[in-house]
C-alpha cells in the first residue's frame, strides 16, 4: 500500500484499486486550521477554524456569563455549529472513500471536528486563564488524545476500514 500526501490529502493504493481522500486534513493540519494557521484548497479548513472560534465564544460566555454581551444569542451560535457540522457531513458524503465492508463509526465527520475543535477551545482556555500546573497538563493531555484518536480516525478513513454516518442533517437540497 502507498501513500501520497501533500498539504493533508492522500491517495491510497491498494493492489490495483484507488482510493482517494482529497482534502481530508491530517491531524497535524487539522491542528493548523483550528489554530488559524493553515491556508488551501479544502473547505475543512475554513469550517474546522469557525468551529474552533465558535466554540472558544461558547466556552468563554460559560465561564464568564456576567461578561456576557446583553444580544448574545447562544441559540443561534449553537445553530450555527450544528450547520457548519452539516457542511461538513455533506462534502464528506461527497468526497471520502465509502466503504459498505468497514465498521461503522459512532460519529459522523462533522461531529469529529466539532469535538477536535471544541476540545482545542478548552486547552487555550485552560492554559490562557488558569494557572494550575496540573489543569494545563491535563487539557494538554485531552487534546493529544483527541489528536491521536483522530489521526487513528483519518488512517481507517483511508484504508477504507471505517464507515461514517452521513450526519443528523444528511443531504440537503439545493433549492
Amino acid at each position: 500500500m502507498k501513500a501520497t500526501t501533500q498539504t493533508g490529502t492522500a491517495r491510497m493504493t491498494p493492489d490495483n484499486s484507488t482510493h482517494t481522500a482529497e482534502g481530508l486534513l491530517g491531524a497535524r493540519n487539522l491542528l493548523l486550521a483550528v489554530a488559524g494557521n493553515l491556508q488551501g484548497a479544502s473547505p475543512l479548513i475554513g469550517w474546522a477554524r469557525e468551529l474552533a472560534d465558535l466554540h472558544a465564544t461558547l466556552n468563554a460566555v460559560s465561564e464568564a456569563p456576567i461578561r456576557r454581551p446583553a444580544d448574545f444569542d447562544d441559540a443561534g451560535l449553537r445553530d450555527r455549529i450544528t450547520v457548519v457540522i452539516g457542511l461538513i457531513d455533506e462534502w464528506s458524503v461527497f468526497h471520502l472513500p465509502r466503504t459498505t465492508t468497514g465498521r461503522r463509526h459512532t460519529h459522523s465527520l462533522g461531529e469529529v471536528i466539532s469535538h477536535v475543535a471544541d476540545t482545542y477551545a478548552q486547552l487555550q482556555q485552560t492554559l490562557r486563564h488558569n494557572d494550575s500546573a496540573q489543569d494545563q497538563h491535563h487539557a494538554t493531555l485531552r487534546f493529544a488524545q483527541i489528536q491521536e484518536g483522530y489521526a487513528s480516525l483519518v488512517d481507517e478513513i483511508r484504508a477504507l476500514r471505517v464507515a461514517l454516518p452521513a450526519g443528523r442533517l444528511g443531504i440537503r437540497s439545493t433549492e
